[in-house]
């Protein structure tokens, strides 16, 4: 378990990762197709030029899979980096398997031949391990069943390995002979021993497995598929079979990875609508048009002009919360500052003197969701300032710093207790909502402080790493 949370955790932090395993299938494709045109097929037997023109098209249709997953620049869920595992470690596969049939019978390279052997067999069980991982995964093992299982396999990896690397010096498995012949040895059925456990393993987490039938039954046909075919064959030497067998399973996981890619994508562009409509309803709530409505109202008998400009104010801020549900990416910040001041302007009509709003821009260039700042702005009002006997100002300020752009609104009004819970209705559900789409859409945070009697000061932190606005 140690060892995958290593490999997750690393692999979330390099995202370099995926591209190098598409360079290295690459690599090892266009190195086969290198070593086999160097050896050509002369006194190649035809059973060796049918595997290595198997083991190079099946190195191809890896590389094609692999590029595919690339294009995910969002990042990657643990079912496509265990996927990119397992598919990694098949291109290696059938890379030191076509090296193997390339120095088959040639004496002069017989050491090269042993290379390839362990290469190969040390891969081999890799690759059966990360299939265990990828059925782990698929089939949602946990509780008591799933650490036992991870703890057997990951134990009984290590031994696995070494006993493939000692075939250097002790024919364990497999030998070669003086003229450069690969030849099985009695022990060969002992290197299917971790296939044969993982393969238990796997079927009892079958019935375990929580998942619904058609979930296990798909993931089912991944793992029978290249066992059915070791079954077959006999463990035949001659032929090369398994490894096209696993590639028809791979290419299936493959078509599931890309449903279940295509399912979380439709999900989360559903839940950014509903989140937008959520936060736009929330930002629009019945007391705020009431008094908007009425200010603007008692504008027209006292002061016509800025009645008229107030109602265009007004309608052009409706415009612009109707327009967020079209806006699926960040925007420009000084767009969504244009629309907070005319949120403020109106707020100003109502509340006169006892709302003082203060900007300190210096920063600009980055972008943020659209309708993130409102729900701040409009918690310091209608929570902070309006409370506070004579009212108080309201700050709108920008810093820029080494890795972030901040956000800063900040009120001097009655404070909170930022560690008591309320229920104050749609508020805390736009609040939440802006808190989901700011880290869904730019990896950014809140952070709220206050002190009862002294104020509020809510925070927006934007890392610069991927934010288009950043010019550096």
């Amino acid at each position: 378990m140690v060892l995958v949370s290593q490999i997750s955790e690393f692999w979330r932090k390099h995202k370099w990762i995926m591209p190098l395993c598409f360079a290295l299938s690459l690599m090892f494709t266009l190195a086969t197709i290198i070593m086999w045109r160097i050896r050509g097929f002369s006194g190649m037997a035809d059973s060796s030029v049918f595997n290595l023109g198997g083991d190079t098209v099946s190195l191809a249709v890896c590389t094609v899979l692999l590029f595919s997953l690339v294009q995910d620049k969002e990042g990657y869920s643990e079912h496509t980096r265990t996927f990119a595992l397992l598919i990694s470690s098949m291109s290696f596969v059938l890379f030191t398997d076509a090296g193997c049939w390339v120095v088959q019978g040639i004496k002069e390279l017989a050491v090269w031949n042993m290379a390839a052997n362990v290469l190969n067999y040390t891969g081999s069980t890799m690759l059966i391990f990360f299939l265990w991982r990828y059925v782990f995964t698929a089939l949602e093992l946990s509780g008591k069943f799933g650490d036992t299982a991870s703890i057997i396999m990951n134990v009984l990896l290590v031994p696995t390995l070494i006993a493939c690397v000692i075939n250097i010096w002790v024919p364990l498995y497999f030998s070669i002979d003086s003229e450069g012949i690969y030849r099985r040895e009695p022990m060969f059925m002992w290197s299917q021993t971790y296939l044969a456990i993982g393969l238990l393993i796997v079927i009892i987490g079958f019935f375990v497995s929580k998942t619904s039938v058609k979930e296990r039954l798909i993931t089912a046909s991944f793992v029978l598929i290249p066992v059915a075919n070791q079954f077959l064959t006999g463990y035949a030497y001659g032929l090369t079979t398994e490894f096209p067998a696993m590639l028809v399973s791979i290419v299936l996981i493959f078509g599931v990875v890309v449903a279940k890619r295509e399912q979380a994508l439709i999900a989360a562009e559903k839940e950014l609508y509903e989140s937008k409509v959520k936060v736009m309803v929330s930002q629009i709530q019945p007391h705020f048009m009431y008094n908007a409505l009425s200010s603007i109202a008692m504008l027209c008998k006292l002061d016509p002009d800025t009645a008229n400009k107030a109602t265009i104010t007004f309608a052009q801020y409706l415009r612009g919360n109707m327009d967020s549900l079209k806006q699926t990416t960040p925007i420009p910040f000084e767009q969504e500052l244009e629309h907070l001041k005319k949120y403020l302007y109106i707020e100003k009509l109502r509340f006169g003197k006892k709302l003082n709003i203060e900007y300190d821009i210096q920063a600009t260039d980055f972008e943020l969701p659209q309708l993130t700042i409102q729900p701040l702005a409009e918690n310091a009002v209608k929570h902070g300032l309006s409370k506070k006997k004579g009212g108080g100002t309201l700050t709108i300020a920008t810093r820029e710093t080494e890795s972030s752009f901040e956000v800063i609104v900040s009120d001097d009004g009655t404070g909170f207790d930022v560690n008591e819970k309320k229920d104050d209705g749609r508020s805390h559900i736009g609040m939440d909502n802006i808190k989901h789409r700011l880290k869904e859409m730019c990896s950014a945070e809140v952070i709220i402080d206050s002190v009862i009697g002294e104020g509020t000061v809510a925070k927006i932190i934007i890392p610069k790493t991927n934010n288009k606005g950043d010019k550096q």
